[in-house]
């Protein structure tokens, strides 16, 4: 049975500074490098009362893998028979030489795009992710890199269930960002 999938994958022009500002009073907490310092992802607001976000987040950082995170965020809406999950994270390539080229993060959108066509939780047509590539600086580094925002929107009846279809999803990913 043939099926079909598809990603969004949109890319921003200009570029913004790694690590960026802080604003706390605006939710813009001190960026750790959780590659450098794992020790640190108790310090992340984001994380608290996430057992699933921490551990995906953990899995990326973890030693010997290919990306790292450096921004993640969520926000939940809720309705009467509905909760939406609206979440991003951010990634880049470890290998600075593999993140100065865009081409690579198109390899990762092209993981994506295939592994849900393929997959049995994914149905056909829908627009499970979304990659938002934009430019960075490394300012420690002095270094140019490209970094993927993966957005996700998870709609489902209720909390515990919106859970669940985003641990599918999360694990869906983690298989590619750390393979």
């Amino acid at each position: 049975m043939e099926k079909s999938s598809s990603i969004q994958v949109t890319f921003t022009t200009g570029h913004r500074n790694l690590p960026y500002a802080t604003d706390e009073e605006n939710g813009h907490h001190p960026m750790i490098w959780l590659s450098r310092e794992p020790e640190r992802i108790t310090e992340i607001p984001e994380l608290q009362n996430e057992p699933e976000l921490k551990a995906f987040i953990s899995a990326i950082n973890a030693p010997g893998r290919h990306f790292e995170t450096f921004r993640c965020a969520h926000s939940d809406t809720e309705a009467p028979g509905s909760y939406t999950r609206a979440m991003y994270v951010a990634v880049l390539f470890r290998d600075r030489a593999l993140a100065a080229s865009i081409d690579n993060y198109m390899i990762l959108a092209r993981e994506i795009v295939t592994g849900t066509a393929n997959h049995p939780d994914f149905p056909a047509n829908t627009v499970p992710f979304e990659l938002r590539l934009a430019q960075h600086w490394l300012k420690e580094e002095s270094a140019w890199v490209y970094t993927a925002d993966i957005q996700f929107w998870i709609q489902a009846l209720d909390q515990a269930a919106m859970r669940n279809e985003m641990s599918k999803e999360m694990a869906f990913l983690e298989k590619i960002l750390t393979s």
